[in-house]
């Protein structure tokens, strides 16, 4: 019966030269996806906290046409165009569609990329199926632990929450929804105008509040460090991370994983704001694999 569920839907919808599709994981779950370019090498760019493929654009344009590489990224479920199930909504989880996801198109040498709370997703990802299957890593934007006693350990949260971060995310997207989406979205933005915050409003507003508050708090108590540190001379790590936070990064990187490249340009959306740069040490990388 499951080969009903490998069935690949094209969605009647073509954004420039890339085709939409839905992926069946099983009967209750499909992901939305996108994807450019044809080659052995599979690269899944994996959206953050409420955010969808639409955020990859530039990416996905810049691999168009490509014979080396094919990308792709989807929306986790809850999230954009993705099945809203009422269960399921935690990083495990959304490791295990991943690995279905890469299962179903049988993909075999991956690039995995995720930003923001796609990097944890990722990092569940290889807790619990391992590097088989994995070419290399790209994190965008954040580190490997969510919560620590300090920010000098590169982390979201505070242990205790002393700041507030965290209730702010979790109980304050239910209560106060627009107010944290506002701030969110101001926040992960170099050029924060009107224009842009409503756009991604319109992505934020395709998640519902107790779906967001689940996975964020969900988020709060994962730890992959030694997971990614295990991979230190035996994969290839690509760490492109935000200005602001390059003296906390550039210390855990150098201390852990020393083999590694990194790159610090812009803010939260870098890849999004600057798709030139980024995709130029994106291909740097690349290059030297």
């Amino acid at each position: 019966m499951w080969v009903r569920f490998l069935i690949l839907l094209c969605i009647s919808s073509w954004f420039g030269n890339l085709w939409a599709k839905e992926v069946q994981l099983d009967e209750n779950v499909s992901l939305y996806y996108e994807e450019a370019g044809q080659g052995d090498i599979s690269i899944i760019f994996i959206p953050g906290w409420m955010m969808s493929t639409e955020v990859f654009s530039y990416q996905l344009k810049h691999f168009d046409g490509s014979t080396q590489y094919q990308v792709l990224t989807f929306d986790p479920r809850g999230q954009g165009r993705s099945t809203k199930t009422l269960e399921g909504h935690t990083y495990q989880q959304h490791a295990r569609d991943l690995a279905r996801f890469i299962e179903v198109l049988e993909l075999d040498n991956v690039i995995l990329a995720g930003w923001s709370y796609g990097v944890t997703e990722q990092l569940a990802y290889l807790n619990q199926f391992g590097s088989d299957k994995i070419k290399a890593m790209i994190m965008i934007d954040t580190g490997p632990d969510i919560a620590g006693a300090t920010y000098d350990e590169w982390v979201w949260y505070l242990n205790d929450d002393a700041d507030g971060y965290s209730r702010f995310f979790t109980e304050g997207i239910i209560e106060n929804r627009e107010e944290v989406i506002n701030s969110f979205i101001e926040w992960m933005l170099e050029s924060p105008d009107a224009e842009n915050i409503n756009w991604l409003k319109g992505i934020a507003n395709q998640t519902s509040s107790s779906v967001a508050s689940i996975t964020n708090a969900t988020g709060f108590y994962l730890d992959y460090r030694d997971d990614l540190i295990a991979l230190e001379g035996k994969m290839p790590l690509l760490y492109i991370v935000r200005e602001e936070m390059k003296e906390v990064a550039d210390h855990w990187i150098k201390a852990n994983t020393p083999s590694a490249t990194a790159v610090y340009m812009g803010k939260h959306m870098m890849f999004w704001e600057r798709p030139n740069e980024f995709n130029y040490e994106l291909d740097m990388f690349l290059n030297g694999l």
